[in-house]
């Protein structure tokens, strides 16, 4: 496809094979670069092998649990980010391919919804 696209570029036709070629490495080359970037995501998005969170008794695991089931999901990506494993607003943003700003507010948001959910707990304690 990108040869059938940039075939007006093509200024020497008995060239054409080595074009055809350079186009295939450079794709090539974009695509482990990508695969690179994908991995390297892919590590800093995983939690610490060592870390093991703060155990809790299990009605206030389930009731957490259906807090953060009544977040979105690109909300509940970046609260678990950025609260649970410690990444700055700027990391989550990286990890999750979204702008900072929607990070900042997506987590602002779930704050307040686990806020009002867990003080709701509290109060029927």
């Amino acid at each position: 496809m990108k040869a059938y696209k940039n075939l007006s570029e093509l200024k020497d036709k008995t060239a054409s094979r080595a074009w055809l070629f350079q186009i295939a490495y450079r794709s090539y080359i974009d695509h482990l670069r990508k695969d690179v970037r994908r991995r390297e995501l892919g590590e800093k998005a995983a939690p610490p092998a060592n870390d093991t969170p703060p155990s809790a008794p299990i009605g206030l695991q389930l009731d957490i649990e259906r807090a953060m089931n009544g977040l979105t999901g690109d909300c509940r990506a970046v609260v678990i980010l950025c609260l649970a494993y410690g990444f700055s607003h700027a990391e989550a943003a990286q990890a999750t391919n979204m702008a900072l700003g929607t990070v900042k507010s997506h987590v602002a948001r779930g704050k307040t919804k686990l806020r009002a959910f867990l003080s709701a707990y509290e109060r029927a304690d």
